[in-house]
């Protein structure tokens, strides 16, 4: 990272961040991006990243928004796939370019690692926490307009993340009451925890998330590693739960 940037950090983030960069082979750039500007739980902008095998690069808004605990949060995605070499979920390589499908599969694989990354980043950036709030209570607020077909899905991922991550959230109670309304609180439950005694292993997380929703179509998805040396090869999604 530019020591510019560098240098508004704690030594702590920036400890992290250079041991991350040294793990990926990789050195994280900022990049300036006015669109960043606006949004976000507190409306003062967001940060972005995108992730390759030979290029990282963290956008920012222009407006001087750079919070550790949100830098920790990006740095803990390039972690998990670089340093740690968890894959990916994506369009596989085989199937014709589908921009929905991938966006979708792009979605599930961010629920994915937040259900994962979260609790370390609020072990480190407590105050952290009013953004998680702040995104749950939106996500529980559009819940009643999500598709009839995505609902299943889209309650159970809720649901982990809230266990998992802020059991003590007013929006567990939110959740739990949408849940029993359309039946879903017993798989929700089901899959929580099931999900909790996998979460060291992306594969069978993914396996779990394929074999509860069939309705996913599992041979348009792939598993996809990167390596700084290696560069970018895919695995297919693994076929039993």
């Amino acid at each position: 990272m530019q020591p510019e940037y560098l240098a508004r950090l704690s030594e702590p983030v920036q400890q992290f961040i250079l041991e991350v960069e040294k793990g990926a082979g990789v050195d994280i750039k900022v990049s300036l991006d006015p669109n960043l500007n606006e949004g976000g739980t507190t409306g003062q902008g967001n940060l972005a990243v995108n992730i390759n095998a030979q290029r990282v690069r963290l956008f920012a808004p222009t407006n001087g928004y750079f919070p550790e605990g949100a830098v920790r949060h990006e740095v803990l995605h390039v972690q998990r796939f670089h340093v740690e070499r968890v894959p990916k979920l994506v369009l596989a390589v085989h199937e014709k370019w589908d921009k929905g499908y991938s966006d979708r599969l792009c979605a599930l694989d961010n629920a994915i690692e937040h259900i994962v990354i979260v609790p370390v980043e609020l072990q480190f950036h407590p105050e952290r926490r009013e953004h998680w709030e702040a995104v749950m209570r939106d996500v529980c607020l559009g819940l009643p307009d999500a598709p009839e077909c995505e609902r299943p899905l889209a309650v159970c991922l809720h649901w982990t993340f809230l266990k998992h991550v802020l059991p003590n959230s007013p929006q567990v109670e939110v959740l739990r009451y949408f849940a029993k309304e359309h039946a879903l609180l017993e798989k929700a439950d089901r899959f929580a925890d099931r999900f909790t005694s996998l979460a060291a292993n992306k594969e069978e997380l993914v396996r779990l998330l394929f074999f509860t929703f069939p309705e996913t179509p599992r041979n348009r998805a792939a598993l996809e590693y990167i390596n700084s040396i290696k560069g970018t090869y895919q695995q297919p999604i693994p076929l039993t739960e």
